[in-house]
């Protein structure tokens, strides 16, 4: 049995994912640095998340998880 796990780590100025699949494979270690837009830095995490979990599916699905960035009107 495959084991899919995903840690992850708030530090200062952004986040460490370490992720790992499988029991024989070394971890994969991606680091995401705060930007001034704050958005588009979590948008970043999210859609690390999204990948590694292949949540996203692919353009023929009928159903899919995306992630919208929405600006309100003023």
């Amino acid at each position: 049995m495959r084991h899919w796990g995903l840690y992850i780590v708030k530090a200062n100025n952004g986040y460490t994912l370490e992720g790992k699949f499988g029991n024989d494979e070394l971890p994969s270690v991606t680091v995401i640095e705060e930007t001034e837009d704050g958005i588009d830095y979590n948008m970043s995490l999210l859609w690390e998340v999204m990948e590694y979990f292949n949540f996203g599916g692919s353009k023929h699905d009928k159903e899919r998880i995306r992630i919208i960035k929405e600006k309100q009107e003023v």
